[in-house]
């Protein structure tokens, strides 16, 4: 068991320093300032919680402790993404809506959740964690779908990496999350599934940034005309209207 739990702690730590690298190399780092931010967390978040592996109440208290800056490195980090993506949508007022509309149902939904199927076998510390757990799962998988709406409604085929990065979270989170519900019906009867689901999701994440971070950026095609060309070619036109309205004057 142990040599299982130090096997999930390596193999996101090397997976990490690979992002690290493959954003510096990219000059990427500005750009996504605040996944890189998340990554270099999450690096500090591993090697600690490797330092206390041997301790399993040490690495319980570090492993919580250490959750929360890091959740909110990744609602920072899928902000960013998504803010990139969508500027200038947001400036309208029903994108706005329908986006806060679907927050609120994952936020509703977890709460309902949390009080009406509460953790079992679990202690009252041990429930709030998992709820709030939950809770931020559920936002940020409704966040992922609410993205692969807006995408396929404004046929946006640009942006791989923000695409990349929000697809990592959401993958995520939402296999977390679906951990968190199996232990909230069965109890620890399935906690050897339940306790590793989330360490295996995190690595799937890893991987799917680093095969981005390693391919070539996806550009759109270029034009065949340039602007210019274009431009030749409607004052040719409009040349060819005047002196056809010229002929009938």
């Amino acid at each position: 068991m142990r040599v299982l739990t130090i096997l999930l702690l390596v193999i996101p730590l090397v997976l990490q320093m690979s992002i690290i690298l493959l954003l510096l190399r990219g000059k990427l780092q500005k750009r996504f300032f605040w996944f890189f931010v998340y990554v270099c967390y999450a690096l500090f978040e591993v090697i600690i919680r490797l330092a206390v592996s041997h301790n399993r109440n040490a690495y319980f208290i570090v492993y919580w402790s250490t959750a929360i800056p890091g959740a909110v490195l990744t609602l920072l980090a899928l902000w960013e993404s998504f803010l990139a993506i969508f500027e200038l949508e947001m400036r309208s007022r029903w994108f706005m809506w329908v986006f806060w509309i679907c927050i609120c149902i994952a936020v509703a939904y977890a709460g309902l959740q949390a009080w009406g199927v509460p953790p079992r076998q679990a202690g009252r510390l041990m429930t709030i964690i998992l709820d709030l757990e939950f809770g931020s799962g559920i936002v940020i998988a409704m966040f992922g779908l609410f993205y692969v709406g807006a995408i396929k409604l404004f046929d946006i085929l640009e942006y791989q990496r923000e695409t990349a990065i929000i697809f990592g979270f959401t993958t995520y989170a939402t296999m977390s999350t679906l951990s968190v519900i199996t232990r909230s019906t069965f109890g620890t009867k399935v906690r050897m599934v339940t306790d590793y689901v989330p360490a295996i999701a995190y690595i799937l994440a890893e991987v799917v940034w680093v095969r981005d971070l390693t391919r070539e950026e996806r550009k759109l095609p270029e034009p065949r005309q340039t602007l210019e060309q274009m431009r030749g070619a409607i004052e040719g036109y409009i040349g060819i209207v005047n002196k056809y309205l010229g002929r009938d004057g």
